[in-house]
């Protein structure tokens, strides 16, 4: 069975007793048996032994020319003592032309609880959903042969968190995201989408800790892609990710990581890694977070914007990722005085790494998990650093202080696990007035001479200081001088073995 009709079954067996019948005609009972025995058996398939459905079993019934998908979720879940409180997850499904099918409503349960009682063997953990309104749509083509797109807005979204240790409320005015896929060939699919929310307001009650914690923040912005998932290797990631689910919440609930991790976790971890070796051939996502507030301990701040994104791809088997940070405006009443004047207006870096042999990496996850000692891994990691070259680096940096700015960018090449190089420009703008004022500010006056010296070895040009640095064969030089030499000058310069590999 191919890869689009693995993942495609349970609706495509349904078709050929709906296409039997005249166009817009109501659904039957014989389809809905049909479809619910199919659409349990995939279920069951892709969630795997670890997961009992018991009464959680999807209900198919005819609507009109529409089936009503249920799916019950009060009742017991595993054998840990969970239990879950709510309504059953309900759908209105439509097919249409071409074994397409439309979603015309889906519903969740609101409220929807989890909890476990104190036992023996763990502590007790309740987690509440609420959603004051809510309204899901989307066109699925099961055969993954066209398009797919997926729309969802929730109103007054609450979600409440209680552990021995802390509880956490966390509210959302509203929350809106549109996703899908496109076909990408061999059963694999570009998906992407993106999701907007306001008003978000989480507050955390930490008696040992900080005690209240809130933070808040006006809006969320967030997009992803990932290109070539492979759909056939979900349904181990799904059966891994269920399986290690419940240690997971109670580390979470404790506030701390097991002391060791159980034989079966450790199993379900390695089924994670083999199921995301092929899962897909690169991903992006960022989010920005809009006017986010911070208040814990008597410390709080607050900044304009905060973004992160990352993305990742295995290109010709190695690994090129990066992790972008941004932040802007922070503010802070804690900082008083002529100090406020330089509180950060911007500041951003991308650090990236790449030259990673990918399979190789996996395969040092895989051994990771089987040990107990990391140390014993760190001759492995040496041989994966001396399969470079390896390129870490940061793809730009950026730090705006209003009187002076800085921008810069950089490159470490590893050649080998005790040998390197590297290359960076860092330009300067401003140095001049951030000297003066250090000079009159008693909070900067300790970092003038460090300035200073900055600018004796920067190039100037006009009102920006440029240093270009560079590093091979143990020595650092700045725009052409020697750095070691310069700051011992009366020692005498011993060159460095090249160790490099021929």
């Amino acid at each position: 069975m191919s890869r689009a009709s693995r993942f495609a079954f349970p609706l495509l067996v349904v078709a050929p007793l709906i296409a039997a019948g005249p166009a817009h005609a109501d659904a039957t009972t014989e389809a809905a048996q049909a479809l619910q025995q199919q659409i349990r058996a995939w279920i069951a398939d892709l969630a795997g032994p670890s997961v009992d459905f018991g009464s959680h079993a999807v209900r198919v019934s005819p609507a009109g020319e529409a089936f009503r998908f249920e799916l019950p979720v009060a009742g017991p879940a595993g054998a840990k003592g969970w239990q879950i409180t709510g309504e059953p997850v309900t759908a209105m499904v439509k097919p249409l032309d071409g074994g397409r099918w439309t979603i015309e409503s889906l519903k969740l349960p609101s409220p929807l609880k989890v909890d476990r009682a104190a036992s023996p063997d763990g502590k007790p953990v309740s987690w509440t959903m609420e959603i004051a309104g809510q309204e899901v749509r989307g066109l699925f083509d099961p055969s993954l042969a066209t398009a797919s797109n997926f729309d969802a807005t929730l109103r007054a979204y609450g979600s409440f968190t209680k552990t021995d240790k802390a509880t956490q409320t966390t509210l959302l005015d509203r929350y809106s995201w549109h996703g899908g896929w496109m076909p990408a060939g061999d059963g694999r699919v570009t998906v992407s989408g993106s999701g907007q929310g306001e008003n978000l307001n989480l507050t955390a009650e930490v008696p040992a800790g900080p005690g209240q914690v809130t933070v808040t923040a006006a809006a969320m912005h967030s997009n992803w892609r990932a290109e070539g998932v492979a759909f056939d290797q979900l349904g181990a990631v799904v059966r891994s990710i269920s399986g290690l689910l419940p240690a997971a919440i109670l580390a979470a609930g404790s506030g701390s990581p097991p002391d060791s991790v159980a034989p079966g976790d450790r199993a379900l971890l390695r089924s994670l890694v083999h199921a995301v070796r092929d899962l897909a051939g690169g991903m992006q996502t960022e989010t920005t977070v809009d006017k986010l507030a911070l208040n814990a301990a008597g410390v709080s701040g607050t900044l304009g914007s905060f973004g992160i994104a990352v993305r990742a791809a295995a290109t010709d088997g190695m690994l090129d990722a990066s992790l972008r940070l941004s932040m802007d405006n922070l503010d802070s009443p804690l900082i008083k005085g002529p100090l406020r004047d330089y509180l950060p207006r911007r500041l951003s870096l991308t650090p990236s790494i790449a030259g990673v042999p990918a399979s190789d990496l996996m395969d040092l996850l895989l051994r990771a998990i089987d040990s107990d000692n990391p140390e014993s891994l760190l001759g492995d990691l040496m041989a994966l650093i001396g399969k470079g070259p390896l390129k870490a680096g940061l793809d730009d940096v950026v730090l705006d202080l209003g009187a002076a700015a800085l921008k810069g960018t950089g490159t470490v090449t590893i050649l080998a696990a005790d040998e390197f190089e590297g290359s960076a420009e860092i330009v300067a703008t401003g140095l001049d007035r951030l000297i003066r004022s250090a000079g009159t500010v008693p909070e900067l006056r300790s970092a003038a001479p460090v300035l200073i010296f900055l600018k004796g070895i920067g190039e100037q040009k006009g009102d920006t200081v440029v240093w270009k640095v560079t590093y091979a064969d143990g020595q650092t030089r700045v725009n052409g001088t020697d750095l070691g030499a310069l700051m011992a000058p009366d020692e005498p310069k011993t060159k460095r073995p090249n160790n490099r590999k021929p």
